[in-house]
């Protein structure tokens, strides 16, 4: 159970952070053959280039876990509570219907790609492995966007901050984190 639920809240963030990994350590082989030994490789910008693909598609099942969709809320802040959270499942089911038919065609797509047989320049990738991560993110996607639509279902009574809430209590975190730490500067230096 432990298993099922870090991989629930920490799956995507953990390819992201691997992938990332991957990129930065690619890119320094390349600049350290290119630099030291005046020879450089021919397939790391590819191999950065479907890295960097890969993480943008597992990035919105990421964006979409944990609510931070790009949206105009201080609009919809304006309306009572109720009806607040019924825009907000409203845009999810909307993402939701996309995402399942961006899920479905991209299907298309990489069977399309499979059945050409084609491979990438320098590496000689399979393309449909690049084209994969359209049907993992979409797929991931949907999947994290049916769970927030649940969430928001279940708890649809609990009251949550409005933008300008959450705002001003962030400031206010921020100014008493920076007075904090000028009262230690100060007390350090009458020491």
């Amino acid at each position: 159970m432990r298993v099922v639920k870090w991989f629930d809240e920490h799956f995507e963030e953990s390819i992201l952070v691997l992938l990332l990994i991957a990129i930065c350590s690619v890119m320094m082989l390349q600049v350290v053959m290119r630099r030291v030994f005046n020879n450089s490789l021919s397939w790391p910008e590819e191999f950065s280039r479907y890295c960097y693909v890969w993480t943008t598609f597992f990035s919105l099942a990421f964006t979409m876990r944990h609510g931070n969709m790009l949206r105009v809320s201080v609009v919809v802040d304006l309306f009572p509570q109720i009806v607040r959270k019924l825009v907000f499942i409203m845009g999810n089911l909307t993402c939701l219907i996309i995402f399942a038919v961006f899920f479905y065609n991209s299907i298309n797509v990489v069977q399309g790609i499979l059945a050409t047989g084609q491979t990438s320049t320098a590496m000689r990738l399979p393309m449909h492995l690049v084209y994969l991560c359209t049907v993992i993110g979409f797929g991931l996607a949907a999947l994290r966007t049916v769970q927030v639509i649940l969430k928001q279902i279940i708890n649809f009574k609990v009251r949550e901050q409005t933008a300008i809430e959450a705002i001003k209590q962030e400031a206010e975190a921020e100014a008493a984190f920076a007075k904090s730490d000028l009262d230690k500067n100060l007390s350090e230096e009458k020491v």
